[in-house]
């Protein structure tokens, strides 16, 4: 029997450390794929991967399982490229912040004969590059499956069993839409706010005043402006949707300290605290993937 393969495109942070974190998975060869050639020469010395190559379309050769790793706006064209050397059956992924029309465009590319299911690894650091991946980096993180039609049921637990295997422990599916949907919220909308504020500072702060509410706040301010760039505008008219409803937020706060209304901004603090109770406590079902394939098995039926 054929050993199970798996292509890794693009090895930086979360390409690199998803090789790594694959080690022993299926018992498979893993081989890697990157355009500069240190970064080759570092997978390869450190053993994230067996093989690593700088065409995408040599790595994906009999490949079972193709993960890309790079910027949402490349995938597409990686997937062109590879157009003559996929193996029937295999499935690709991504991990991109931002599915609808990434999803779409390489629905338009695939052919019938490979399956696509969208991967979203939450998890990531303020650095990037495969110098700072670690085989650790998805431990006790979230991952979102986001399936389309075309999507078959055997890939879609592929991707969970792969998300589960790297250590993710909080698992769920979702349509490309309802994941840019809410992730306008939970990733796009925080680095919009730590960019804001770090974008102007008051002229009299030094590190001295700092402690840990500031660097929290301020983490992911060390932010990458291309990527985050392409995502914020993949996905604008979610962020800009956020970003509003944060902009009121902010208003209603700013209006209760400019009045000095003791009372109304107690009240805005016990929603908060209240509702960051509520979202604390919002895990995904145990079950979701089988209720996920039950509810699409009976709408295809009917």
């Amino acid at each position: 029997m054929a050993k199970f393969k798996i292509a890794v495109i693009g090895l930086g942070l979360i390409g690199g450390s998803m090789a790594y974190a694959l080690r022993g998975f299926r018992k498979a060869e893993i081989v890697g794929c990157d355009r500069n050639a240190r970064v080759r020469e570092a997978a390869l010395k450190e053993k994230a991967v067996s093989v690593v190559y700088e065409d995408a379309a040599e790595a994906v050769k009999n490949a079972d399982l193709v993960i890309f790793c790079t910027y949402p706006e490349s995938v597409p064209a990686l997937v062109e490229h590879c157009k003559n050397s996929w193996k029937p059956g295999a499935v690709i992924t991504e991990v991109c912040g931002v599915k609808t029309g990434l999803a779409k465009s390489i629905c338009a590319i695939l052919p019938e004969n490979i399956d696509y299911v969208g991967g979203h690894p939450m998890a990531g650091k303020e650095v990037d590059g495969f110098e700072n991946a670690s085989p650790e980096l998805f431990w006790m993180t979230g991952f979102i499956i986001t399936p389309v039609a075309r999507s078959r049921a055997e890939s879609i637990h592929l991707i969970y069993e792969m998300a589960h295997y790297i250590g993710a422990t909080r698992i769920t599916v979702a349509s490309p839409q309802e994941h840019d949907a809410v992730i306008a919220y939970t990733s796009d909308l925080m680095h919009a706010a730590a960019a804001g504020l770090c974008l102007d500072y008051h002229p009299g702060m030094n590190r001295a005043y700092t402690a840990g509410a500031f660097r929290d706040c301020t983490r992911i301010a060390d932010i990458n402006p291309e990527l985050w760039t392409e995502l914020f505008l993949a996905n604008a008219e979610h962020t800009a949707a956020e970003i509003d409803r944060l902009v009121h937020s902010l208003c209603r706060i700013r209006q209760a300290v400019a009045e000095r209304d003791e009372e109304k901004l107690k009240a805005i603090f016990t929603t908060v605290r209240n509702n960051k109770k509520k979202m604390q406590m919002c895990e995904p079902k145990a079950d979701m993937l089988e209720e996920y394939l039950k509810k699409r098995d009976k709408y295809e039926k009917s």
